[in-house]
């Protein structure tokens, strides 16, 4: 089955955010926050859930628009060139960084210097595990590795004035309450080898050596090439992802929808009582402060803000369930296997078991339904997205300039 990037159904950003279960009928739950980036808290013991006790079919609160061809416009930029990946790479080193190369103008270790060495811990003459490392760079008078680590006292002395290809026993006591039982207070000898003393890397520095280090590629060209399929990759995940995104839009504009008061009230009270149990341990008593502290809202403010979202989300999940119904869409059991097993892989669950659990409410059937009818929903916007007449405004941006270029050049050659 060919893979593919399955929508998020849930498409507001509330200010207060957590993830919130519940939905319509128990056969044909849709609730909008069952998506791949499903929270992974698992809320053992969790009661008080108001929506799941409801028996509602979604088609009889929408009317539905023309979805058929529906007509969007995302104005992402989805194109990646040499330049963008040149740029990714440099943000790359930059914030990665700072990475350190061979000096050969320096033989003599002096205050500064990042210094590349191998060594080898011993006690009582033995190597000890833990105590042996090779390709190691230090800053040794501020006794740390490269990137601030600070070492245990005495470690990197011995190395201040020494020179490249020295060898050099240094004289240790780890503290007495340091952390591995076995070394704690113990007097112990590192011998170090001076690999090189180093200089930071500039970009114009990086070679086929960096490349293999530092990306498993064989050449730079390699490394390049794998930044660029990285980035078309991301590039086009977030071209679908605003295609959904503008899709539903379209639909919450021109589809009409009637969500059921007592409903929706009860799908804010569910989300306010998940709240409290991923955040405050199932203990209410503190949200008021909680959201007081933590968001500058009072509770009314904070319900009001979670009805707002709340109330698109159901729009959405009602919307995409009539569709489905009205386009017989059906469950395959092979990709719906494998987007179970998506969600518990990248969100921490122990087994489906425990997903099911959660989204459920502590019953697995009822969370079972609730996912099945998410992946068929999914299904459908895969289907809109597939027949939607999507324009990517910068791309006709781009034609429109590169055609004014164009003409412009044709105007100069005639007048010439």
């Amino acid at each position: 089955m060919k893979k593919k990037i399955v929508a998020l159904l849930l498409s507001t950003m509330m200010a207060v955010s957590v993830a919130g279960c519940g939905g319509s009928n128990n056969n044909t739950e849709n609730s909008a926050s069952a998506t791949e980036s499903v929270e992974s808290t698992e809320s053992a013991g969790v009661s008080g859930y108001e929506s799941p006790s409801f028996d509602i079919k979604a088609s009889d609160y929408v009317t539905l628009c023309d979805y058929n061809n529906i007509a969007v416009t995302i104005d992402g930029d989805y194109e990646v060139g040499e330049q963008e990946v040149k740029e990714y790479f440099a943000q790359m080193f930059s914030n990665y960084g700072p990475f350190y190369q061979a000096d050969e103008t320096k033989t003599t270790i002096e205050e500064g210097d990042i210094v590349n060495v191998d060594y080898v811990g011993k006690l009582d003459g033995e190597a000890f595990e833990g105590g042996t490392a090779e390709n190691q760079n230090i800053d040794v008078y501020n006794n740390s590795s490269a990137e601030g680590t600070i070492y245990i006292d005495g470690f990197t002395e011995g190395l201040k004035g020494a020179s490249v290809g020295d060898v050099i026993d240094c004289d240790v006591t780890f503290p007495e309450d340091y952390q591995a039982e076995n070394l704690a207070g113990k007097a112990v000898v590192f011998t170090f080898t001076v690999n090189s003393i180093q200089k930071e890397m500039e970009l114009t520095d990086v070679d086929d050596a960096f490349a293999k280090e530092q990306f498993n590629a064989d050449t730079v060209e390699d490394m390049y090439a794998q930044l660029q399929t990285y980035l078309e990759s991301a590039a086009e995940s977030t071209k679908l992802s605003d295609t959904y995104s503008a899709i539903h839009s379209y639909l919450l504009e021109n589809c009409t929808v009637e969500i059921p008061e007592d409903y929706l009230t009860a799908r804010v009270n569910d989300y306010q009582t998940q709240f409290v149990n991923n955040y405050l341990s199932g203990d209410a008593s503190q949200l008021e402060e909680y959201l007081t502290t933590n968001y500058g809202r009072t509770l009314e403010e904070a319900r009001e803000e979670w009805r707002s979202g709340l109330e698109q989300n159901i729009s959405l999940e009602f919307i995409m369930e009539t569709i489905a119904e009205k386009e017989n869409i059906t469950l395959d059991e092979e990709g719906y296997a494998a987007y179970i097993q998506n969600l518990v892989s990248n969100n921490g669950f122990s087994s489906e078991e425990a997903l099911y659990q959660q989204y459920g409410y502590d019953d697995a059937a009822y969370g079972e339904a609730y996912l099945r009818q998410i992946y068929v929903d999914n299904l459908a916007l895969d289907k809109l997205r597939e027949t939607a007449a999507v324009t990517e405004a910068n791309a006709a941006d781009s034609t429109e300039a590169e055609s004014t270029e164009e003409a412009l050049d044709q105007s100069d050659s005639t007048e010439k």
